[in-house]
């Protein structure tokens, strides 16, 4: 059975200029479905055996330059990668708990023209990145509850 979102991305890759494919398929439904930026190893693992280690970093590649996903740097030493949505957006991480968030409204634009009215040898931005690094409230509960603790036993020495 065709859900709406596979007939979306039907018409989303032929818009684009590709072939519907099974696997090309799999690998939108599979970020699709992610609250959350996603590494091609955790596509491959996802998708077990249904498609090969070179087609999913090759279609990964594809998507990409076509602008049907998005590249994101979350400093694991490998990329991850969303569906590019048409909203500009970036990310809040846990450094403690990786736990993560999306970020709007950042005004990036009035820093771009900050950025090349400052440059002396630019005169365009074409892409950015910026993501954001902080301790999530929970983490933060926890690192005071742990440091009062630390206190306390010191204290009782």
């Amino acid at each position: 059975m065709k859900t709406a979102a596979t007939t979306n991305f039907q018409r989303l890759l032929r818009k684009s200029g590709y072939k519907v494919t099974t696997s090309r398929l799999l690998v939108l439904n599979i970020l699709e479905k992610e609250k959350n930026p996603i590494s091609a190893q955790d596509i491959i693992d996802l998708l077990g055996q249904q498609i090969d280690q070179a087609t999913v970093y090759r279609i990964l590649k594809t998507f990409e330059e076509k602008g049907l996903i998005r590249q994101t740097d979350l400093r694991h030493n490998h990329a991850h990668y969303e569906i590019f949505r048409n909203d500009e957006h970036h990310h809040l991480i846990c450094l403690l708990c990786g736990k993560m968030e999306d970020v709007h409204d950042c005004e990036v634009s009035e820093a771009h023209t900050t950025v090349l009215k400052h440059s002396k040898h630019f005169s365009e931005i074409k892409q950015h990145s910026l993501e954001f690094y902080g301790v999530c409230r929970l983490c933060a509960k926890n690192e005071h509850r742990e440091r009062n603790e630390r206190s306390r036993w010191i204290s009782q020495i």
